[in-house]
């Protein structure tokens, strides 16, 4: 076996092993009682509020989430209620568009059934985030993160160019190391129910 065949027999090692941990993940998540997922949710709210870049920034892209992820509606509220603008992602094609949102946004089901706003409502720039929350199915203290396979996230983080960006998951979805591909992007900082780790 030359060196290329052992690189691509390798990569396609990682992408098993992150396959079954991100359906291991589910299966764990979605096996949380909704008052778990209330009760872990606000603590990450308490934990996230505190955070100094979360309090200077003036500009916020969230995510709606959906089935059991980190409830996220009132980390938005939170942040309308302290004067900041907040921005939800967009499916198009095979990337995210960010669009303003207030609490009259009307929300429709887009793809995966995740809420988003319409194409029509006021578009923002990912270079005007200033803090970023993202969603994972696992995450490492590195800041390295599994999602849902579609790869989305690690496009958009890039290119959010002046936001710390922000993994939100409950305690149980951390892991020692998530197996790593040459495409995959970490994240700035790692809150759960239990702890905020800044990652290296």
């Amino acid at each position: 076996m030359n060196a290329s065949e052992t690189e691509q027999a390798d990569r396609e090692l990682l992408q098993r092993a992150k396959q079954a941990l991100r359906n291991q993940m589910r299966m764990v998540r979605g096996a949380l009682p909704e008052s778990a997922c209330e009760a872990r949710s606000a603590e990450i709210g308490k934990r996230l509020v505190r955070v100094a870049e979360l309090e200077r920034a003036a500009t916020v892209l969230a995510f709606a989430s959906i089935r059991n992820e980190v409830r996220t509606r009132p980390i938005i509220e939170e942040a309308w209620s302290a004067g900041k603008r907040v921005a939800l992602p967009r499916v198009h094609g095979d990337e995210l568009r960010l669009h303003l949102i207030d609490a009259q946004t009307p929300l429709t089901l887009g793809a995966f059934s995740v809420p988003e706003p319409a194409a029509n409502a006021a578009a923002i720039e990912p270079d005007e985030i200033d803090f970023a929350l993202i969603p994972a199915l696992a995450l490492d203290p590195r800041g390295y993160r599994i999602g849902y396979g579609g790869g989305y996230y690690d496009r958009l983080i890039p290119r959010l160019a002046n936001a710390c960006t922000c993994a939100v998951a409950y305690d149980f979805q951390l892991i020692s190391e998530v197996p790593e591909l040459p495409f995959d992007v970490s994240v700035d900082l790692v809150i759960t129910d239990s702890r905020v780790i800044r990652a290296a």
